[in-house]
């Protein structure tokens, strides 16, 4: 495919890109006004949340560990696979292949059946079912937990009957595990959440205002006449926002730390290799908005029916699993439902690139195919 933005980066000059950049900076400075609030907010959250939000503890990733292969094992499976609660996504002999299912988030729910959990039922013995919990999401993984541990003394109570004239039967005894999030705390779940939306909005409004500001000023002609080619032009407003949102990531993770107390787990380098993807894909989202804007006020509207989508079907809030299935669709092309799961990753989870490289590819193709189409508007408007 023919994208502009290659042809641009042969014939860079650093020279010509840092003056973009400077100038950018000094309009940064000196720009201190305050927009209006416009009323389209609200309508569109609402229509959004109605109609795609869903707090219901629904379609749970769930990996059964079956080291029993006994009929108590299998009617576990059928029971919990039967309901909307769970979504059985794999039965596994092995305690790795289950671990690396939730820490790619394939997986909230883990339930072992240890061998012998049949013959130790038949003997009316207890027979201790642990359970593994994801507990990022606390409301999620309450509810996920006290289902599955209801569907266990169901699945006991169903067999009962059938069992209790030849053999006394013993009961299920659930033994949950939670992970990432032992206590609970939804601060843990939530604030990294707010970092990734202060990111989101702060940049992307930056962003959109810059090619409309200098249509706004009259200074747009000029540069045209310039020898700044327009990759040059794009990326030299782009490279400010990326320091700002950079020193922001920095400044909002320490608070979120030290300030909140939310345990970081991960590797900081490859969470701000994460955080670079990402500031690239929403500063290229916001500048694609300023080059087809007439007004500061037109790109400021713009961009928040950018940002809300992407904060509303990109997991952060509601997830990903609860949605209807076109918006899942749509989520799919959203820059924040991968960066929701890297953060998430990285503060509660403790991984990092080794596992989410695909999310990483995925969005710097994103990032790479939107500032393509911000070079390819801005040389078309300049033609």
């Amino acid at each position: 495919m023919n994208f502009p933005l290659l042809r641009s980066i042969r014939r860079f000059s650093l020279r010509r890109l840092m003056a973009v950049a400077r100038k950018e900076l000094i309009h940064l400075k000196r720009d201190k006004r305050m927009l209006p609030i416009v009323f389209v907010i609200p309508v569109v959250q609402l229509g959004l949340l109605g109609l795609a939000a869903n707090l219901d503890v629904e379609n749970v990733g769930m990996v059964i560990v079956d080291g029993d292969h006994s009929p108590t094992s299998r009617a576990i499976a059928a029971r919990m696979d039967a309901g909307a609660a769970f979504d059985l996504v794999g039965i596994t002999d092995s305690y790795k292949e289950a671990e690396r299912a939730m820490d790619l988030g394939r997986a909230e729910l883990v339930v072992i059946v240890p061998p012998g959990t049949d013959r130790a039922l038949h003997r009316n013995e207890q027979a201790p079912v642990p359970m593994w919990v994801d507990g990022t999401d606390t409301n999620r993984a309450l509810g996920a937990q006290r289902m599955a541990e209801q569907i266990l003394r169901d699945v006991s109570a169903e067999r009962l009957p059938k069992l209790s004239q030849a053999l006394p039967y013993g009961k299920p005894e659930p033994r949950a595990r939670v992970l990432y999030n032992p206590t609970f705390q939804s601060e843990w779940f939530m604030v990294p959440a707010v970092l990734a939306m202060i990111l989101t909005v702060i940049i992307t409004v930056l962003s959109s205002m810059a090619i409309v500001k200098e249509r706004e000023n009259g200074t747009i002609e000029q540069l045209s006449v310039t020898p700044i080619r327009p990759g040059e032009l794009i990326v030299g407003k782009l490279a400010p926002f990326i320091v700002i949102g950079v020193i922001q990531a920095l400044l909002v993770t320490l608070v979120t730390i030290y300030g909140f107390g939310v345990p970081f787990r991960g590797d900081p380098w490859h969470l701000l290799i994460m955080a670079v993807i990402y500031l690239g894909a929403m500063l290229a989202f916001g500048l694609l908005v300023s080059t087809i804007s007439q007004t500061q006020q037109q790109a400021l509207l713009t961009s928040i029916l950018v940002i809300l989508p992407n904060i509303l079907l990109g997991g952060l809030m509601y997830p990903i699993a609860n949605m209807e299935p076109w918006a899942r669709h749509i989520s799919d092309f959203m820059p924040l439902t991968y960066f929701a799961v890297m953060i998430r990753g990285a503060f509660l989870k403790g991984i990092g690139l080794e596992i989410l490289y695909k999310d990483a590819i995925i969005l710097g193709i994103i990032a790479f195919v939107l500032l393509s189409l911000a070079v390819f508007r801005f040389r078309k408007r300049s033609a």
